[in-house]
Formats: C-alpha cells, sequence, structure tokens
C-alpha cells in the first residue's frame, strides 16, 4: 500500500519537474543564442573585417549587463508586475522586448554603430533580466534530487543557444545578410517563450516556505553572511580563470590565419555539440563521482585542450589549435555544471533570484572584465604565454574549489 502511494506521488513530481526542465530549457536557448552572438559572432566578424585584436576585445562590453544583473536581481524578488504567475511576470516580458528590439535592429542595417551598440545593450539588459527570473524560477521549482539534471539541461540549452548564435548565424551571415539573421533571431525568440506558457502552469512551487521575507531581499543580506561570501569569492575566481581561456579562443584562431567561415563553422558547430555531449555525461559522472571529481574530470580536460592550443599555435597546426578550442569549451562547460549544481542548492532560501544572481552574476562581471583585460594582456605576452597562465591559474582555483563542492547537498 505505501510503495502504491510512493508511485502515485512520485510519478505527478517526474512529470512536474519534466515540465519545468522543458519550459526553462527552451528559455535558456534563447539566452544562449544571445551570449553566442556576443562572445563568439561580433568580435569574429569584427574582427575579420580589419579591427585590431584591442579593440574586437572591446566588444565583449556587450556582456556587461548580463554581468552586472545582481545589481536589481532583489527587485525581481521583490516585486512582480501584475497579470502573469509570479516569475513569469518577468519572464515574459523582458523576452517579447528583447525580440522587438532585435526586429527593429534588422530594419536598422547601416545605421551608427552607436545606435546599433546601445540597441545591443538594452537587448542584454532584458535578456539578464529575464534570466534572474529563469533562475529564481528553476531555484524554486527544482527538487533537490533533480539539480544535477537541471544543471545538465541548462548547459545542453545554453550550447544548443550558442549553436545557432556563435555558430550558424555566423556562417551564414554572409550568405542571408543581415536582415534576415536577426529577423530569424527576433523570431526565435517569441517562439521559445511558448513552451513556459504551456507547462509551467502544470508545476507548483516546491521552494522554501519563507516566501514572504522576499521585501527584505537584498544583495548585502548575502554578502553578510560568511560562508556565502566564501563561496561567492571562489565562484568569481573561478569564473575570471574559466571564460577567458575559453571565450578569446575564436580571435587565437584568427591570428593564427584561420578563416572566419572556417570558424563558424567547424568551431561554432562542432563546440556547442562537444558542450551538449559534456552535458549528457555529466549527470552520470557527477552521480558516480560527486561534485569535486566531476571537476576534478573536467579540469584535466582543460589542461590537455591549453596543451593542444599552445602547441598548435607554437607550431602553426590550424586543426590542432581548432581540436584544443573545441575541446577546451567543452571542459569549460563541464566546469560550469558543476558549480551551477552547487549554485542551485546555495540559492535555495528566502531571495533565490538575489542569491543565484549574485552567485553566477558577480561571476560573470568580472569574468568579463577578465576577458576584455585578457585580449588587450595577449598583445603584450603572445598566446602561449596566455594560455600557460589560464592552466597554472586553473589549478590553483580547482584546489581551492574542492571543499566546497564536496559538500553535502541539501
Amino acid at each position: 500500500m505505501e510503495q502504491a502511494i510512493r508511485s502515485d506521488t512520485q510519478a505527478p513530481r517526474m512529470r512536474e519537474q519534466l515540465a519545468t526542465l522543458l519550459g526553462i530549457s527552451a528559455l535558456y536557448i534563447g539566452f544562449g543564442m544571445t551570449m553566442g552572438l556576443i562572445q563568439g559572432g561580433f568580435p569574429a566578424i569584427m574582427r575579420a573585417q580589419g579591427i585590431s585584436l584591442g579593440a574586437a576585445g572591446w566588444l565583449y562590453a556587450l556582456y556587461l549587463p548580463l554581468g552586472v544583473a545582481f545589481l536589481w536581481a532583489p527587485l525581481v524578488d521583490r516585486w512582480r508586475p501584475p497579470l502573469l504567475p509570479p516569475r513569469l511576470a518577468w519572464i515574459v516580458p523582458m523576452q517579447v522586448l528583447a525580440a522587438l528590439t532585435v526586429a527593429m535592429v534588422a530594419l536598422l542595417e547601416g545605421a551608427a554603430m552607436g545606435i546599433l551598440f546601445s540597441m545591443g545593450l538594452f537587448v542584454a539588459f532584458t535578456m539578464a533580466t529575464m534570466d534572474i527570473a529563469l533562475d529564481g524560477l528553476a531555484v524554486e521549482r527544482i527538487h533537490p534530487a533533480w539539480r544535477p539534471r537541471a544543471a545538465a539541461c541548462k548547459l545542453g540549452a545554453l550550447s544548443t543557444g550558442a549553436m545557432i548564435g556563435g555558430g550558424a548565424f555566423v556562417a551564414l551571415f554572409h550568405t542571408y545578410g543581415w536582415k534576415a539573421i536577426f529577423l530569424c533571431y527576433a523570431a526565435s525568440l517569441l517562439l521559445l517563450v511558448l513552451p513556459v506558457l504551456l507547462l509551467m502552469k502544470e508545476v507548483p512551487h516546491v521552494g522554501q516556505p519563507n516566501v514572504g521575507r522576499r521585501d527584505a531581499a537584498s544583495l548585502s543580506a548575502l554578502l553578510r553572511n560568511p560562508v556565502q561570501r566564501k563561496r561567492l569569492t571562489l565562484l568569481t575566481l573561478a569564473c575570471c580563470v574559466i571564460f577567458p581561456i575559453a571565450g578569446l579562443n575564436r580571435l587565437m584562431l584568427l591570428d593564427l590565419n584561420v578563416p572566419i567561415a572556417q570558424i563558424g563553422g567547424i568551431v561554432g558547430t562542432l563546440g556547442p555539440i562537444t558542450m551538449l555531449i559534456t552535458a549528457v555525461i555529466s549527470m552520470p559522472l557527477m552521480r558516480r563521482c560527486g561534485l569535486s571529481g566531476a571537476l576534478m574530470a573536467f579540469t584535466v580536460l582543460a589542461l590537455l585542450a591549453l596543451a593542444a592550443m599552445i602547441t598548435g599555435f607554437v607550431r602553426v597546426q590550424s586543426w590542432l589549435a581548432m581540436s584544443g578550442a573545441i575541446a577546451v569549451g567543452a571542459a569549460v562547460s563541464g566546469i560550469f555544471v558543476v558549480l551551477s549544481a552547487r549554485i542551485l542548492g546555495w540559492s535555495r532560501g528566502a531571495q533565490p533570484a538575489t542569491d543565484y544572481a549574485a552567485f553566477y552574476g558577480v561571476g560573470r562581471f568580472a569574468s568579463t572584465l577578465a576577458t576584455i583585460a585578457g585580449a588587450q594582456m595577449v598583445s603584450w605576452i603572445s598566446w602561449p604565454w596566455f594560455y600557460a597562465s589560464g592552466a597554472l591559474a586553473l589549478l590553483i582555483i580547482t584546489g581551492l574549489l574542492r571543499a566546497p563542492m564536496a559538500e553535502k547537498d541539501e
């Protein structure tokens, strides 16, 4: 009898969790498209058109709204716009605003760079705000036992989006042109909001019962907690290491005289595919080896990839450098899955959107600055020394993260 009752309660929970994962994964695809365009699209296109490495590095400033979103995350926790359900009241309007702005960009080919850059910043702002609410929704609705699956699904969705935004759009840009590419991007953002509207109404809230305290949501509440403060510091340092060593590899390949079409077609496609594979294997790896063991495994892969890029660049072997660029993306993605699984547990409190945005957003902001600085640094020390320094920093931060990753889940 007890077994039958347990089965009846587990089946709805599985359906609810699957509905949640499907809805949020669709939105993460759109977010991944935006990240792919910012990280792998515009800098590579502009670099191929002749701008300097340092100038191309400054284009990563479009990523800054995604990094400082934690500043307005308390507002998302405190205030919920009317008409739509709580989290969806932020998610849907922000996604629609982003789509409409992208559609305007599609019609403004040839406009002044300042106008286009400002519109790009607004798109990044709306998508960052959507992401805050989406992360809060994930923290609230994902059961602890499903956190590794949720982290892997997030990586898979972001990788799919990156494959489109940083791969397909770049590879097809010269064939179909500005207007068609950006209209497709806008239409995709609108379509990807439909699953969450259709499915999330079926999913009950499974978060903490202290939701009423959210009127006091603030970053200072997180920073006053010494344990949370230490976690935030370590995660920020980790982001400042892993994202620059993976985010600048296309510029390295351009300096190795690899054609941009080849970069978009091969790295922009195979890179996200390997990330999808990483998402699949990360779930059993985390179950078998734990978060700490999975972190070490992906770190070893990253070190091998960095060695391949250094060797490929020094010996002018583009195939080896491209292989390393693809592999380091997969390795960093694996590390990201492990961090995301832990952040979901650390953020499960009175202000989930604020805490998650701080854990992930502060690191994202700092890593954006680190990526910009890295592009400037390469001009002084060369690509091999840059990646060698990154390997050393990765070893240090991985050692510091092992203890927090080994903590028991909540």
